[in-house]
């Protein structure tokens, strides 16, 4: 994670990315481990949608290396669920589903949103 997104909030990141946010409040982060490794394997796919990845521990936000940032867990009013969220450019919440998801479910669902429409009609157009 670049050191511009340090000191954020979730909110900071709205119409700019789309946010993943695996939640895993209790425990060594097992499952959101297990969700990280099914991602790696899909850097392009998650550069193309412009989604940033972070994981909440339940105390501090850690981006996709596990390395703990600045940035607040302002946007999250579950701190108990575990499992991931992923927020909109808009900042709203579009999915919310217990471990582990499909990378190919998150991108189906990512595509079909209208801004996202709209992206790849702007980038295939002449």
């Amino acid at each position: 994670m670049n050191s511009t997104l340090q000191g954020q909030g979730l909110n900071d990141f709205r119409w700019k990315n789309r946010v993943l946010l695996l939640i895993e409040p209790e425990g060594d982060l097992v499952n959101a481990r297990e969700q990280l490794a099914l991602l790696r394997a899909f850097e392009q796919d998650i550069e193309a949608r412009e989604l940033v990845i972070l994981v909440f521990d339940g105390e501090v936000i850690r981006d996709k290396e596990l390395k703990v940032t600045a940035i607040e867990p302002d946007n999250i009013t579950d701190k108990n669920f575990q499992g991931i969220l992923l927020f909109g450019k808009d900042g709203g919440i579009k999915l919310k589903e217990p471990f582990t998801v499909a990378p190919i479910l998150i991108f189906d669902l990512i595509d079909s949103m209208p801004m996202r429409q709209r992206e790849m009609r702007r980038k295939n157009s002449p």
